[in-house]
């Protein structure tokens, strides 16, 4: 409103009213909308808002319909708090230090995320894209890019609850990538007062047909929340 009445010449145009304005002409996020107030995210206008109203919906839908089958971890401001939780919940139940835990991520081939199992270790989650490689739904591993192909959305991700010792026995399996994940593909950020980064948020061990993973390192290959 302010801001119509600004263009009018009813009010007068600030310097803020008019850097929302001139951002609005080019389908940019206003930064009095962005960082730090909203959560990071390099979508222009019209898709931010879209994206925007999915998020509401999907916390909406789980504050009436209970935890679904599977978390959209793209969605949170603060992904690494939803997964601290997740660890809590299974510390609690198994009597095991939080300190001692830690995530294995087991892909499946399930693409629509309503039919995702329901695990007792841990959470599914949903909506993350790989750049830098491609995606085999069927072996449930990396492969090589196909043409033209930036980025490509990988189907439920089994986010499993295992303790120290598991975690070291697994992480000896020369298969796995060890995949940064990002809030956005700038893969850059600052370190907070929590001590978390603005946008590092987690390792992901994706399965790979290649025994030197310095193969994907060279490639960049990383997830993005997008």
């Amino acid at each position: 409103v302010t801001l119509g009445q600004a263009i009018k010449g009813l009010v007068v145009m600030s310097a803020q009213l008019e850097e929302m304005y001139n951002s609005l002409l080019i389908q940019r996020v206003p930064p009095v909308w962005g960082e730090p107030v909203s959560y990071p995210c390099l979508k222009p206008l019209n898709s931010w808002f879209e994206d925007f109203l999915q998020r509401v919906e999907f916390v909406t839908l789980w504050l009436h319909d209970g935890p679904p089958r599977s978390y959209w971890v793209s969605c949170f401001y603060f992904p690494q708090g939803f997964m601290t939780c997740s660890k809590q919940v299974h510390a609690r139940k198994t009597k095991i230090p939080i300190d001692a835990l830690g995530f294995w991520t087991e892909p499946t081939e399930i693409a629509d995320y309503k039919q995702a199992p329901a695990q007792e270790a841990g959470q599914n989650v949903h909506g993350l894209f790989v750049q830098g490689c491609g995606w085999s739904v069927s072996r449930r591993e990396m492969e090589e890019s196909e043409k033209a192909v930036l980025f490509v959305q990988l189907p439920v991700i089994y986010m499993r609850v295992v303790d120290r010792e598991t975690m070291e026995k697994l992480t000896k399996d020369p298969g796995r990538y060890s995949c940064p994940l990002y809030k956005t593909s700038a893969r850059k950020g600052t370190l907070s007062t929590t001590g978390h980064s603005t946008n590092f948020v987690a390792y992901f061990q994706l399965p790979s047909v290649e025994q030197d993973q310095g193969h994907w390192v060279r490639r960049g290959v990383a997830l993005l929340c997008m």
